[in-house]
């Protein structure tokens, strides 16, 4: 059994742990990175406004442009109208890029003579040892360290030690899915984010790598019955997507950021609902702000409490906001139908609620 003393260590192999090592390496701080080769991430994130000046402010923006699709317009739409319910033009400021390639961007930024060391075990449990913690990983190493940047997710064992994992009480229907380009349904491969808002459920679609794949979010019971069963031109040509259920049965009701010396990012800190395309947004928020935490004072741990004061300030209720959209969007019968005719006739300022969230939040701004 190996026993090692780090300064700093993070959990996670994800976007969230590829970010807080990023920030660590750009500013040749010593840390040890725990990111056991895992399977490629499948889909697509839309890259919101507030996105894109939190990557341009950790210095990822540039590298990553020429993986990012532009989308020109947000269309809100109802199956059974020709017309949009609500659009909005985002040309030039809003883009959707596939996870892997972002992970891979990311990634490639570090040199080899990185201040962070990456080691490809899994940490799986951890002990408080007096002002320290003991992280042991699943080959039986002990790493002890005086604080702990956890992105291994809203059920990964740091999010464990906060004891803020709730049940989900109200089972929530969400499936992911993607589409390859051909030529029988290039018609929605538009640079364009589609919601389509129906009785109790709701569809998002969008293009990313180049437009050659469509990534696709339905949500609501009996969602993909009800999509399949559609003889709306855009649904007929999604009818045989394949599915896959997101697992959402641990979002706990409270964003945390730091237990002791255990600091959160990503997930970790702030499981969102799927509704608003803020989880990934929030998570380059999160390391925009250590970043600058983290450059503006040569103590750790004092920047990391930094970091969390900050954070918790903003994101309950960017997470509140991202849970009432989803209680709108699942709307039935005749208030769906209020709803909708609420948009068409311009009742509901999407684009100012959309902004209070993308410039209001923005870390540029700040």
């Amino acid at each position: 059994m190996q026993k090692e003393v780090s300064e700093l260590i993070i959990i996670g192999d994800g976007i969230a742990g590829s970010i807080a090592a990023y920030v660590c390496a750009k500013l040749n701080i010593k840390a040890l990175w725990f990111a056991p080769k895992n399977k490629s991430l499948n889909g697509a994130i839309q890259v919101p406004p507030n996105s894109v000046d939190a990557l341009k402010g950790l210095g990822i923006f540039k590298d990553l442009k020429k993986h990012l699709t532009p989308i020109s317009m947000i269309r809100v739409r109802d199956q059974f109208l020709k017309q949009d319910l609500s659009s909005i033009d985002v040309n030039n400021h809003y883009f959707s890029v596939a996870r892997q390639e972002l992970l891979s961007v990311i990634k490639s930024s570090f040199k080899e003579n990185s201040s962070v060391t990456v080691l490809e075990e899994s940490i799986i449990s951890i002990e408080k040892k007096g002002n320290n913690y003991n992280c042991i990983t699943s080959l039986g190493n002990v790493f002890e360290t005086k604080a702990i940047i956890g992105a291994d997710g809203s059920d990964g064992v740091c999010r464990l030690q906060t004891g803020k994992i709730d049940q989900n009480s109200n089972k929530t229907f969400i499936y992911r899915g993607t589409l390859s380009a051909k030529k029988n349904n290039r018609a929605l491969f538009q640079s364009s984010v589609n919601l389509w808002l129906n009785d109790g459920w709701h569809l998002v679609y969008y293009p990313y790598s180049e437009f050659n794949y469509l990534n696709l979010i339905l949500v609501g019971k009996n969602s993909i019955e009800k999509l399949n069963q559609s003889t709306q031109e855009e649904f007929k040509k999604l009818h045989n997507v394949k599915w896959q259920p997101v697992k959402l049965n641990k979002i706990s009701s409270e964003a945390i950021y730091n237990s002791g010396q255990i600091f959160l990012i990503g997930d970790a800190a702030h499981p969102i609902y799927p509704h608003l395309a803020q989880g990934a947004a929030q998570t380059f928020l999160d390391g925009f702000t250590l970043f600058k935490v983290l450059s503006s004072n040569d103590d750790i741990n004092l920047s990391l409490i930094e970091y969390a004061k900050i954070r918790t300030a903003t994101i309950d209720r960017v997470k509140d906001m991202s849970y009432l959209s989803g209680q709108v969007f699942k709307a039935k019968g005749t208030m769906a139908k209020i709803r909708n005719n609420l948009l068409l006739n311009d009742y509901l300022d999407l684009e100012n609620f959309l902004n209070k969230i993308w410039e209001k939040d923005s870390p540029l701004n700040k």
